[in-house]
């Protein structure tokens, strides 16, 4: 569950107080004593912590983070505060303290290393814009069992040396672009984790954190995770997918700017880069002013979006999705599904003739992106809750590192390119 934005006051400034050892106590509360704000983001960097909830001043604030997610930025009052928190759905308070929190500060906040030590590293953060064509970027070693290492390009130069566990840099001027990074062990040419495809937009402010433990299993293993400390003023990507069966060929503008022309069912655009902020979408019958969708979209710096052209021609609506291009754990895809049929009745998308992957979507509904084991499978889509079969997929290969969107298109008693079936978006 996502907290409500006073959450973090409570953990940041949770430096001194340490580890899942307290127990219950009695609660006390300190007068709040206001004296200006300032923002701070926790995130849950302690592999095998159970989640957490969160109180200031006995109120609770928060329910659930889990490993390894944060809360974003939060605007809290400063001052003292009383601060609790609690393994998920108790009483038992494994922090308690009175923590003073300075006015017109930025703080990140991680609970780290393994639950029988947990402890905490609080970084005062700089969120002062990059220069032009810049991302400024961190690195924060929070693997309890690694040692030092560097970050490096892949087979290239050391980016940031010998960092060992709590240890950080400081944020630091990057070209904007998507890199190929790799950690070695520090000193040395040895790599221990792969990070392909990182991407730190323009005007973006990153914070890159190993986590995990060396061989730990699934969500324990070492990995890393990035944290966006402010988003990029550049632009967002937009993706357009035509997935209105009967609809003809349709041309894009973007604030009344041809942004592409005569994409046709089943295709996409791939990402357009668009500039952040209130946009208008509008999509005509191709080379003509004829709008079947106009909509106006607000479109975070930085962010993803897919807009599909859904439905029959006669009731063509837009269906918007925010993508979340977070690079898979090594050996991964992540996969969601949307169910773009219009007279499809709710579907499963199952293994050949056993466990359902994706279950009861009906149409326009859609998972989240999945991580599922990089090979290649056979699947089916049955009627909801049954054995009924409706469509075969077979040899869908998904290949390690990669995204995709996998939706239902076409009509049941469709025919030609308009016969029910299945098309698969490359996200990254």
């Amino acid at each position: 569950m996502h907290f409500k934005k006073s959450i973090i006051s409570l953990i940041a400034a949770v430096t001194a107080i340490a580890v899942f050892s307290g127990c219950d106590s009695e609660d006390t509360t300190t007068n709040p004593t206001s004296m200006g704000t300032a923002t701070v983001l926790v995130s849950h960097a302690s592999p095998d912590a159970p989640a957490v909830d969160l109180l200031v001043d006995n109120v609770v604030v928060g329910t659930g983070l889990t490993f390894p997610n944060n809360t974003g930025y939060l605007t809290v009052n400063a001052g003292t505060r009383n601060v609790k928190v609690r393994v998920s759905g108790t009483t038992t308070n494994v922090i308690d303290a009175n923590l003073p929190i300075a006015a017109n500060t930025n703080y990140t906040v991680f609970a780290v290393d393994s639950v029988a030590k947990l402890s905490t590293v609080i970084l005062t953060d700089d969120l002062s814009a990059p220069a032009a064509g810049k991302a400024h970027v961190r690195f924060v070693h929070l693997s309890p069992n690694a040692p030092a290492v560097d970050i490096a390009l892949q087979g290239g130069a050391v980016v940031f040396p010998n960092t060992a566990f709590k240890g950080s840099t400081v944020f630091t001027p990057l070209d904007a672009g998507t890199y190929n990074l790799e950690v070695r062990l520090a000193g040395s040419s040895t790599v221990v984790l792969s990070l392909p495809n990182v991407t730190f937009a323009d005007g973006g402010i990153y914070t890159v954190f190993a986590r995990g433990f060396v061989n730990g299993a699934a969500n324990q293993a070492l990995n890393a995770q990035t944290i966006v400390n402010k988003m990029s003023t550049a632009s967002a990507k937009v993706m357009a997918v035509h997935a209105s069966p009967d609809a003809p060929g349709v041309d894009l503008l973007v604030d009344n700017a041809i942004s592409g022309t005569n994409l046709t069912f089943p295709n996409n655009s791939g990402y357009l880069n668009v500039p952040a902020g209130s946009r208008n979408i509008k999509v005509n019958v191709t080379g003509t002013s004829t709008t079947v969708i106009n909509a106006t979209l607000p479109l975070d710096a930085g962010a993803a979006y897919s807009v599909f052209a859904s439905d029959s021609v006669s009731s063509i609506e837009s269906l918007v999705l925010v993508d979340n291009l977070s690079t898979p754990a090594a050996g991964k895809a992540h996969v969601r599904f949307v169910h773009l049929s219009p007279n499809a009745p709710a579907v499963d998308v199952a293994l050949q003739g056993g466990a359902v992957v994706f279950g009861n979507k009906s149409f326009k509904e859609y998972t989240e992106f999945t991580p599922l084991d990089a090979a290649t499978y056979n699947l089916e889509v049955r009627l909801e809750g049954t054995s009924t079969v409706v469509l075969p997929l077979p040899n869908v290969t998904l290949e390690a590192g990669k995204i995709y969107t996998v939706f239902a298109k076409g009509f049941v008693g469709g025919s030609g390119a308009q016969a029910l079936g299945a098309q698969i978006v490359l996200n990254n």
